[in-house]
């Protein structure tokens, strides 16, 4: 069997096409993955840049949840004993509800319903905090960081 002139052109002309169909195919996958790689990178980026964020706002909450109940307590002591510091004191006070309070505003942009709940439940029990609250305020801080770390763990 032999080919022709024009068979040969042909056959040849055909394998070129297949060639040519088959590199687009390749490239096109390729390209394929290269996006979905790449889209996959930047999601993770992101959660990891917001598990970043959520750690700050997280810790910086509770240091300044924590600040205000001091600061509280020590008003109150300072208010029965009518002690001479006790407005320096609750200059202190206010200063530190305003640090919470603001706190507790970047909180609500970034954490879920539930954390922003208890939040706010234990902001206002540190705003009225007195030595007998000291159990349930240390409660609190802990129900606060169980409810942080299962969301970052999540």
């Amino acid at each position: 069997m032999q080919l022709t002139t024009d068979e040969l052109t042909a056959a040849s002309g055909a394998v070129a096409a297949i060639a040519i169909i088959g590199g687009y195919l390749g490239v096109r996958s390729a390209n394929h993955t290269a996006v979905t790689i790449a889209r996959d990178e930047r999601a993770a980026r992101r959660r990891s840049e917001l598990d970043e964020l959520k750690r700050a706002i997280y810790s910086e909450f509770l240091t300044a949840l924590s600040k205000l109940a001091d600061d509280q307590m020590a008003f109150d002591v300072a208010s029965k004993y009518e002690k001479e510091e006790t407005s320096k004191i609750w200059q202190q006070t206010v200063d530190s509800a305003q640090a919470a309070n603001d706190r507790l505003a970047q909180l609500a942009l970034i954490a879920p319903q539930s954390i922003c709940a208890i939040a706010e439940g234990a902001f206002k029990r540190a705003l009225k905090a007195t030595e007998e609250d000291i159990s349930a305020i240390a409660a609190d801080g802990e129900d606060l960081i169980a409810v942080m770390r299962a969301d970052l763990e999540s």
